[in-house]
Formats: C-alpha cells, sequence, structure tokens
C-alpha cells in the first residue's frame, strides 16, 4: 500500500509563500520503495517533480508555491513506487489581504526587532501565518472576558478596525508567540525575550480603544467600540 501524505497551512494570504509537503508520505513493507512524489499545487496545474535527487530523502518531498488569486484550492499529492501511483487530495483556502484583515504586519514587528526577518521559517517569506495566529487569540481573547456583538455572537476579525492600540497588542502578541517558539530552555535570549513581549502585550490589551462594528450591520459607526481600560461598552 501506498500513503501519500499533504500538509501545508489551511488558510494562506494570495501572493504569500506556502510550502507544500509530502515528506510524511510512505509505503508499507511489502510496497517497493517510493520511486516518484510529485505534487500539483492546484487542480489543471499539472504535477510537478519533487522527488529530487538520488538517493531519495523524504525531507525534499515538497514544493513552495505562492497563489495569485483567492479562492478554494485543490492541492494533489502523488506517489509511485514501482507501479501505479496513489494520489491524495487536500482543499485550502486562499485569501485576500482585505479578508484577511491582519491586525499586524512584518513591518510593525521590524519596528521593534529590525533583524526580525532572518527568523522567517523556510518554506515562508513572511510572518503572516503568526500575526493570524495572533489575530486569532485577539479573537479569543475577546469572546472569553465578554466582548461580544449585541446579539451575544462572537466577535470576528471583519467586525473589527485596526486601531493603532490594536496593532500593538497584535505586533506584541506575534513577537511573544515567534519567541516562545524559537525558545529551547528556560531563561534563554529567547524566553526573556518572549516574557519581555509579554509584558508590553498586557499593557496594550488593557490600554486599547477598539473599534468594532458591534451589531454587525458592516458599518462601524463612531459611536461603536470597546474601551478596555474601564471595560465599558458602547452601541450604537
Amino acid at each position: 500500500m501506498i500513503f501519500p501524505y499533504i500538509e501545508c497551512d489551511e488558510v494562506v494570504q494570495a501572493d504569500d509563500k506556502l510550502r507544500i509537503s509530502s515528506s510524511k508520505s510512505f509505503a508499507s513493507k511489502d510496497e517497493a520503495a517510493i520511486s516518484l512524489v510529485e505534487i500539483e499545487p492546484e487542480a489543471g496545474n499539472g504535477f510537478i517533480d519533487v522527488t529530487g535527487a538520488t538517493p531519495l530523502r523524504a525531507d525534499n518531498f515538497y514544493l513552495d508555491w505562492q497563489y495569485a488569486t483567492d479562492g478554494s484550492k485543490v492541492i494533489s499529492a502523488r506517489v509511485t513506487t514501482d507501479g501505479a501511483p496513489t494520489t491524495i487530495t487536500k482543499t485550502i483556502t486562499v485569501i485576500t489581504a482585505a479578508e484577511d484583515n491582519l491586525f499586524s504586519s512584518d513591518q510593525d514587528l521590524a519596528a521593534v526587532e529590525n533583524n526580525i526577518l532572518k527568523y522567517v521559517p523556510a518554506g515562508k517569506n513572511s510572518f503572516k501565518y503568526l500575526h493570524r495566529e495572533a489575530q486569532k487569540q485577539i479573537l479569543e481573547w475577546f469572546y472569553i472576558n465578554g466582548y461580544r456583538a449585541t446579539d451575544g455572537s462572537r466577535l470576528e476579525k471583519e467586525d473589527v478596525i485596526v486601531t493603532e492600540e490594536l496593532k500593538y497588542w497584535s505586533t506584541y502578541t506575534a513577537l511573544r508567540l515567534l519567541f516562545e517558539d524559537l525558545s529551547n530552555a528556560i531563561d534563554d535570549i529567547f524566553d526573556k525575550k518572549s516574557k519581555l513581549y509579554q509584558v508590553q502585550e498586557h499593557r496594550w490589551r488593557h490600554n486599547s480603544l477598539l473599534k468594532i462594528d458591534v451589531n454587525k450591520d458592516g458599518v462601524q459607526g463612531d459611536n461603536e467600540g470597546f474601551l478596555l481600560t474601564t471595560r465599558n461598552l458602547i452601541r450604537e
């Protein structure tokens, strides 16, 4: 039996680099060795050989790609041994920058840590994935702490107008997440940085005036928002 595998981000922004990996593909012991691995980044694009040079190395079974348009994209991985290949598919979502509505940017990170881009992981060319995780954590914080729409539903990213305060909150959240990930020992330099940025994250979280479309009518009014310092909620 042949078991192809596709590993990549579920959501990516258009024109942002994405690594599509098939390195966890394998064949059972009663099967011949893998001889060919191919990836098709989008239906109709055609398969691209990602097998690499002999001897074969599973960590080479990947394709770096960038989508020019948004929408659902069907990725295929095809693995061959000595007979008919086996193919699997995975669907991901490509969104525009406006749809993403990230609360911070790489430029915001670089304003604090000017060499930050050297930590961008292989297979990526930005920290958009990290800003997206910071956004997710901030929206979850809103919900847990009772900041919701007038109908009681969760606030979504499209309901939020990015203010200076929110930008700083997101920036320091992203920096905290990054250095937490880089740290491999308590009190190493990355651990110390993550704790430093956690303090700043807390500061901006509790000193923010946020502009939110709390009634979800698609229009953010002048009197809609949250003042987190006093936990006041103003609704139109």
